[in-house]
């Protein structure tokens, strides 16, 4: 039995339980907002209570209901960071300037594609930064990994690296707000106890072209140590449309060998909120020997819909597999996004 055989056989065993920790992290999640999200009151003094829980969510219960669940959904996560920021502020005065912010999304998709109709994905990510911490500190919630294994096409995400259920949740932070140097520290890839160090930077080269890379190093509890490069050229060709060259290189400890990608991707953005996608990309390991483990050519098409914060997209997809020799896998992710703000 080859060493892949082996990584794709620990996989397999640990996938269960990876989904169950992202289920948890779910719940709870859900929960909190529900429980924070419950009785929003108009007739609070403004003086004790924040800002936002009067301002922008007392009208909750006067919409329709598609509004109105989408207001408590942001009174649930704004009072949740709030209640959070409210933990370690150093005195009881409130400032108006001195509230927590989120932003995030949360996306819903069905990935039917030939060999593989049922492939779903439910995917949220949550940022919160917290002023009693002069914003050096960011909470992240989230079921993706931002790593080099973060493709938007669930199939195409590899399966070595942990395409299923990659939970996180983490505190990252820097010594100032403009520092390029940020730590984290967390759960992740499956209930992972995790901690990292990146440094990132963009390099201005001309008019319209710019340059942006990452080096990181982390330690997973499980995974070990592990590495990753991320270069990324961005050339804008007009006001509407761009195009951008990624090359990233992962190594883990546990496995002993490199995961490369090589990426091209084009932009254009249309009137209305729309935009289109075109992506290329090829992955692969270093061991056996430096060979392909899949490809795949999509193209996305993404329009806002019935509300500002309302997304669809429609991307039809072409997938080769080296686990299924190469064969064309054609298939169509349909998704829903949602995306929120607070102030």
């Amino acid at each position: 039995m080859t060493k892949t055989t082996k990584i794709r056989t620990q996989t397999k065993q640990q996938r269960a339980h990876n989904k169950s920790f992202s289920l948890c992290l779910r719940v709870v999640f859900l929960s909190a907002c529900f429980l924070f999200a419950q009785q929003p009151k108009a007739d609070v003094n403004t003086q004790d209570k924040p800002r936002n829980d009067i301002e922008n969510y007392k009208y909750c219960l006067e919409q329709n209901w598609i509004d109105n669940a989408y207001c408590y959904l942001n009174y649930g996560i704004d009072s949740t960071a709030n209640s959070v920021n409210n933990l370690f502020k150093v005195n009881d005065i409130y400032d108006i300037n001195n509230t927590a912010t989120t932003k995030g999304r949360l996306r819903f998709g069905w990935e039917p594609r030939s060999r593989d109709w049922a492939e779903s994905d439910f995917r949220f990510r949550i940022r919160a930064k917290f002023p009693a911490f002069e914003d050096r500190v960011e909470l992240l919630f989230s079921d993706e990994e931002d790593d080099v294994n973060g493709q938007n096409v669930k199939a195409a995400r590899n399966r070595e690296l942990g395409a299923n259920d990659q939970a996180v949740v983490a505190l990252q932070f820097k010594k100032e707000e403009s520092d390029n140097m940020r730590y984290r520290i967390g759960f992740g890839r499956g209930s992972q106890l995790y901690t990292r160090a990146r440094y990132s930077d963009v390099y201005h080269l001309s008019d319209g072209v710019d340059f942006f890379y990452f080096a990181e190093t982390n330690y997973y509890s499980r995974d070990k140590l592990g590495f990753e490069l991320n270069g990324e050229l961005g050339v804008e060709l007009t006001n509407n449309s761009a195009f951008e060259i990624n090359n990233s290189f992962n190594f883990r400890d546990k496995t002993d060998d490199w995961f490369w990608r090589h990426e091209f991707q084009y932009i254009y953005l249309a009137k209305n909120e729309t935009s289109y996608l075109f992506t290329a990309m090829i992955d692969g390991l270093s061991k056996p020997s430096y060979r392909t483990e899949q490809m795949l050519v999509s193209f996305r098409y993404k329009r806002q819909v019935l509300r500002d914060w309302l997304f669809l997209e429609v991307e039809p997809f072409l997938l080769w597999l080296r686990e299924e020799d190469f064969r064309t896998s054609v298939g169509i992710a349909i998704r829903a996004e949602i995306h929120f703000s607070t102030n």
